[in-house]
């Protein structure tokens, strides 16, 4: 990586940031310059109000991503399973994370991976976490492609990154206050609840841990760790969750899920309830 010339690109940057004239300004020459710093050639800006839907304000996306997934099946309910979003909201972190920093150990096999990361030929991803003081959380991703540059950013580039945390931190976080708050709070309540309840009418309370562990990306043995439970008795409950479901793997799980959103109302029930009475 060629310091120097970056560092050069990057104070151009900071003048442009100076220079803006809104903060979604300030916030697009920021993603830019972060992308453009570390050899990035896919990047997002996204806000994660605590009571209302996600707004992906920003995007600059590869050639072979779609909008209508990477953008609107992800605001539609997919978001849900991301790691960075869970590590914000489960854990109230923030900084730089990178995505084998925060996915589960069998993320790679879930069908979340597939259409956000395989299909787009996305091989690492590098997310800036703040927390606002109202509960909304401001990320900031730059991803990289499996051609580009050996595919996953080199230690020098992660440790440039997050030096960059304090700034990045600052904008964010003025740019989360400054925004406009006119949004209806019913679509983001609806969804936090969903992923809760989703199963609940035809599980049990142990086959739906099993079934929320699953989507998030927790291998067999992470389940059992975590839930105290032996090898076999997971995948007993991982069999009868699929037979109860009418499933047969993890691709349909996804769809089913995002499918049951879509037709969910109710903010306490299962969506599934939604999803057959629309059908």
């Amino acid at each position: 990586m060629n310091t120097a010339i970056n560092l050069t690109s990057w104070h151009q940057t900071i003048a442009r940031i100076f220079e803006s004239a809104s903060d979604s300004e300030s916030i697009y020459e920021l993603l830019k310059g972060a992308e453009a710093l570390v050899h990035g050639n896919s990047s997002m800006a996204i806000l994660y109000p605590k009571k209302s839907s996600p707004q992906v304000t920003h995007h600059r996306l590869l050639a072979n991503e779609k909008p209508s997934t990477q953008v609107d099946r992800y605001v539609d309910g997919a978001y849900l399973l991301d790691p960075f979003f869970r590590t914000a909201i489960d854990e109230g972190r923030e900084g730089l994370f990178l995505l084998r920093e925060v996915a589960p150990d069998a993320f790679e096999q879930t069908e979340y991976f597939r259409v956000y990361y395989r299909e787009a030929h996305l091989s690492d991803e590098a997310c800036y976490l703040v927390q606002g003081e109202d509960g909304t959380v401001a990320s900031l991703s730059i991803g990289r492609s499996e051609d580009l540059c050996g595919g996953r950013f080199s230690g020098e580039e992660v440790t440039l990154l997050r030096s960059l945390f304090p700034l990045v931190k600052s904008l964010l976080r003025k740019w989360m206050q400054d925004r406009d708050t006119a949004e209806s709070e019913s679509f983001g309540n609806r969804l936090d609840s969903a992923l809760e309840n989703f199963g609940t009418s035809v599980l049990t309370r142990r086959e739906c841990e099993v079934l929320h562990m699953t989507m998030r990306g927790h291998s067999i043995k992470s389940m059992a760790e975590r839930l105290d439970a032996s090898v076999d008795t997971i995948k007993t409950h991982r069999k009868h969750i699929y037979t109860k479901l009418d499933i047969t793997s993890q691709s349909e799980l996804f769809y089913l899920f995002i499918s049951a959103l879509r037709h969910h109302a109710e903010s306490d029930s299962d969506p599934l309830i939604s999803l057959e009475s629309g059908s």
